[in-house]
C-alpha cells in the first residue's frame, strides 16, 4: 500500500493540479531571523540551510528577497540603499571562522564583540549592528593580507576585484572617506573631499592621489564587498540545493550616494515620485534621481551602461528580479526639484515622456507619445492620459525595460515580476505586453462589490502575480480582525463562498463560516488565490506568520519601519501560531482551492487531515 506523501509532497501536488506555476515567500534581508551570535541585523547568508529547508519544507518554491544594498544610519529603507555596494551588516561573520574562507576570525572574538553591544530586542539594529560588525571586519581584513599569495581566498579577491573594477574602487573611496569624517549624508561632507568626486579628469586624479595614502583601507572596503558578494552566490547554491529559486529586487530609486557619485548619469532639475493613485491620493514625492532621459537610446551612454552593469551585478545572486514600480523605467513620473513643498511639487508633476504639450524644451524634447496620442479630458496621472500609440513608440518605452528582459534571460532566464499595483498607464501596460508580464493582484485591497476591481482576483490574467499583501500593508491576520470587528467581513466573505463553495446552496453557509473568526477569512482568503487564473501565488512572510503589525508603513517616516524580525525559534514559533489559528497554513488553504475547483478530492481530504489546529472552521465538509 503506497505511503502518504509527506507535507512537502502533497502542497505540490495541489500546486500542480490547480495549476499554479510559482509559490513565493518574501523575506526582507534585515527581517531574517537571528544566528547565533546574532549581530543585530537580519542576514540571509547567517540564517543559512535550517531557514531554507523550513522554507521549502512549507511547499514554497520561490525565495523573495528585498534590496540589499548600503543603506544609512539615518534611512533603514533598502529601497534608498546603494545600487552596487551591497549591506555590509548583512555578512555572515560566523562565516569567516571558517578554514575555506581562512578561518578569519575566531568565534570567541566574534562573541565577545556582541556581547559588549548588548541588543534591545529582537528587531533589526542598524546602529548596533554596525558598531559589531565593522571592528570585525577590519580584523578579518588584517588576517587576510597575511594570507599567502597564492591562497585561494587571495586569488578569489583579486578576480572579484577586478571584475568589479567599474564600481567598487569608486564605492570604496567614498566609504572610507564617509567612515573617517563620520559623514554618511554627502551633502553634509567637507567641501575637500566633495571635490574629490567632481566629474571630470582633475578631479580623478585628486582622487588617484588620496587613494595612494588610504590602499588598506580602501582594499578592506573592497575586501567586506567581495565577501559579500561571495556569500550571496553561495546562498542560492544553498537554495538551488533544496528545490529553491531566489529572486532579487531591482528598485526603482538610486540612492543619495548614487546620485553623488555618479551625477552624470541623472537629469537634472528633475526628481522622481509616485503620482496621486488610489494607494496614496496625495502622491508621494520620493526625491529619486531620473537616469538621464537623454541618454536612453544610446547603448553606450553612460546611464544604460550603469543601469546594465546594476543588473548584471544583482543577478549573480539571484535567479530573476521583481522590478520595484516599473513605471520609473517606462514613464516615469517627474517634478521640479529644489521646491519648498515637494508634495505640492508632486501634485503638479508629469509623465517624462507623455509631457509635449508642456512650455519646457527637454519635456518637448524626451516626449514619445504625441500630441494627438494624450486625452486633455481625463488627469494627467490617469492610466488613459495616453490613448494610443504605435509599435516604434511602444518599442521607446520599452528601451530600459528591454535591457531587464534581456539580461534577465542570458542569465539563465529567471522570473521577472513587474510591481504594478492599482495604476498601469497605457504606456506600461503595452510594455508588459510585449513582454508576456502581468500585474500585482493585492487581493486585501479588493472591493468585492466592485466586478471591475483591479484587485480582485477574477480580473487576474494567468501572467500575475496574486497576494494577500506585501511589505506595504497591513498584515492580513490584523486586518481579518478589524474587519471582523467592525462588522465589515461580511461582504468579502459572501464573495469568497462564491468563488470557494461550488454548491449554491451551501455559500451562506460557506459565508458564515468565513465569517466565524479571523483565521477562517484568512485562510479563504489564501485559498482564493489558488483558484486562477493567475498562475503565480506570492506570500509575505508577516502574512505567513500572523504578525501583528505591519513590517513598513508605506508612505510614512516610522521608528518601526524595516526593523520587524523573524523570530530566533521560527520554526517553533509557527507550528505554536499555526496550531493555534493565528499562522497561516498552506494545507488548509489548498484544501479549500480544491474542493472549489472540484479537483483531487483524495489529496484535498488527505491535506485537511494533515492541518492539526483546533480551528478547522474554513475547511470544507
Amino acid at each position: 500500500m503506497p505511503s502518504e506523501p509527506s507535507a512537502t509532497a502533497a502542497v505540490a501536488e495541489a500546486l500542480d493540479a490547480l495549476g499554479i506555476e510559482r509559490l513565493v515567500l518574501g523575506v526582507h534581508e534585515s527581517a531574517f531571523p537571528a544566528a547565533a551570535p546574532d549581530c543585530g541585523h537580519g542576514s540571509p547568508h547567517a540564517a543559512g540551510a535550517p531557514l531554507l529547508e523550513f522554507v521549502r519544507g512549507l511547499g514554497f518554491d520561490t525565495l523573495q528577497l528585498g534590496p540589499g544594498g548600503q543603506i544609512t544610519d539615518g534611512n533603514p529603507s533598502p529601497y534608498d540603499g546603494s545600487v552596487f555596494a551591497r549591506n555590509v551588516l548583512r555578512l555572515d561573520v560566523l562565516a569567516l571562522t571558517r578554514a575555506d574562507g581562512g578561518a578569519l576570525l575566531r568565534a570567541d572574538e566574534i562573541e565577545r564583540a556582541v556581547a559588549a553591544t548588548p541588543a534591545r530586542g529582537d528587531v533589526a539594529e542598524p546602529r548596533r549592528a554596525r558598531r559589531i560588525v565593522t571592528p570585525l571586519l577590519e580584523l578579518a581584513h588584517d588576517r587576510f593580507r597575511q594570507l599567502r599569495a597564492d591562497h585561494a581566498a587571495v586569488r578569489a579577491f583579486r578576480t572579484f576585484r577586478a571584475e568589479a573594477r567599474d564600481w567598487v574602487e569608486l564605492d570604496a573611496i567614498y566609504e572610507v572617506l564617509a567612515a573617517r569624517t563620520r559623514c554618511d549624508d554627502p551633502a553634509r561632507l567637507d567641501p575637500a573631499i566633495r571635490s574629490l568626486f567632481e566629474p571630470g579628469p582633475a578631479a580623478a586624479e585628486r582622487r588617484r592621489l588620496v587613494a595612494m595614502n588610504l590602499e588598506e583601507p580602501i582594499e578592506a572596503a573592497v575586501f567586506a564587498q567581495w565577501l559579500l558578494d561571495h556569500q550571496a552566490r553561495a546562498l542560492r547554491a544553498a537554495a538551488h540545493a533544496r528545490g529553491l529559486r531566489v529572486l532579487g529586487d531591482l528598485q526603482i530609486g538610486w540612492s543619495v550616494r548614487d546620485r553623488f557619485l555618479r551625477p552624470q548619469l541623472f537629469a537634472r532639475g528633475w526628481l522622481m515620485g509616485a503620482p496621486p493613485s488610489r494607494t496614496n491620493p496625495k502622491g508621494q514625492p520620493w526625491g529619486y534621481a531620473l537616469l538621464d532621459p537623454d541618454q536612453l537610446d544610446d547603448a553606450d551612454s553612460p546611464a544604460r551602461a550603469a543601469f546594465l552593469l546594476q543588473l548584471r551585478w544583482l543577478l549573480r545572486g539571484h535567479d530573476g528580479l521583481r522590478i520595484d514600480h516599473p513605471h520609473g523605467l517606462v514613464c516615469p513620473w517627474i517634478y521640479a526639484a529644489g521646491q519648498p513643498d515637494p508634495a505640492a511639487a508632486v501634485r503638479a508633476g508629469t509623465r517624462a515622456f507623455e509631457s509635449p504639450d508642456r512650455d519646457d524644451a527637454a519635456l518637448r524634447r524626451w516626449a514619445i507619445a504625441r500630441v494627438e496620442d494624450l486625452d486633455p479630458a481625463v488627469e494627467r496621472h490617469a492610466d488613459a492620459w495616453v490613448r494610443r500609440l504605435d509599435g516604434a513608440q511602444v518599442a521607446r518605452y520599452a528601451r530600459l525595460f528591454d535591457v531587464v528582459v534581456r539580461t534577465v534571460h542570458e542569465h539563465g532566464g529567471g522570473d521577472l515580476a513587474a510591481e504594478v499595483l492599482s495604476t498601469c498607464p497605457m504606456p506600461l501596460r503595452a510594455v508588459l505586453d510585449r513582454a508576456g508580464l502581468g500585474r500585482f493582484v493585492v487581493t486585501q485591497k479588493a472591493n468585492p462589490a466592485d466586478p471591475g476591481d483591479v484587485y480582485r482576483t477574477d480580473r487576474a490574467g494567468r501572467q500575475d502575480w496574486v497576494m494577500l499583501g506585501n511589505h506595504d500593508t497591513p498584515p492580513i491576520f490584523a486586518l481579518a480582525e478589524r474587519w471582523l470587528r467592525e462588522g465589515r467581513a461580511a461582504a468579502r466573505a459572501a464573495w469568497l463562498a462564491e468563488r470557494l463553495e461550488p454548491d449554491v446552496r451551501a455559500r451562506a453557509a460557506a459565508a458564515a463560516r468565513f465569517c466565524a473568526s479571523p483565521s477562517a477569512l484568512c485562510h479563504a482568503m489564501l485559498a482564493d488565490l489558488f483558484l486562477g487564473p493567475a498562475g503565480r501565488v506570492f506570500v509575505y512572510w508577516t502574512d505567513l506568520f500572523g504578525a501583528s503589525q505591519p513590517f513598513n508603513r508605506a508612505g510614512i517616516v516610522h521608528r518601526d519601519n524595516w526593523r520587524q524580525r523573524l523570530p530566533c525559534d521560527y520554526r517553533a514559533a509557527y507550528e505554536a501560531r499555526r496550531a493555534a489559528g493565528c499562522a497561516l497554513d498552506l494545507r488548509a488553504a489548498l484544501a479549500l482551492a480544491l474542493h472549489a475547483r472540484g479537483a483531487r478530492p483524495d489529496l484535498g481530504h488527505m491535506l485537511a487531515q494533515q492541518v492539526e489546529r483546533p480551528d478547522r472552521t474554513a475547511l470544507p465538509r
